[in-house]
């Protein structure tokens, strides 16, 4: 019974972290479109797309590519 209960219980903590993450992720990837709709003059999607090229180019996750956006202030490739 225990048992039971415990893989439960790490069941639910494991989906609140990955919860937790993806929000951040979000965050990350929305501050970054932020600054470049704000320095390049673009719309939300076109900043997104900006994002993903730079990504795939450079074979990254996305969110790694717009937390340096978001650390370091510019990217090579934008």
């Amino acid at each position: 019974m225990f048992a039971a209960h415990a893989a439960v219980a790490y069941a639910a903590a494991r989906k609140q972290a990955s919860l937790s993450r993806s929000v951040e992720t979000r965050q990350v990837i929305g501050q970054a479109q932020g600054i470049l709709i704000e320095r390049h003059r673009v719309t939300p999607e076109h900043a997104f797309a900006m994002l993903i090229r730079v990504s795939q180019h450079r074979n990254e996750k996305l969110r790694d590519v717009a937390q340096r956006l978001v650390d370091y202030g510019q990217i090579e490739g934008i």
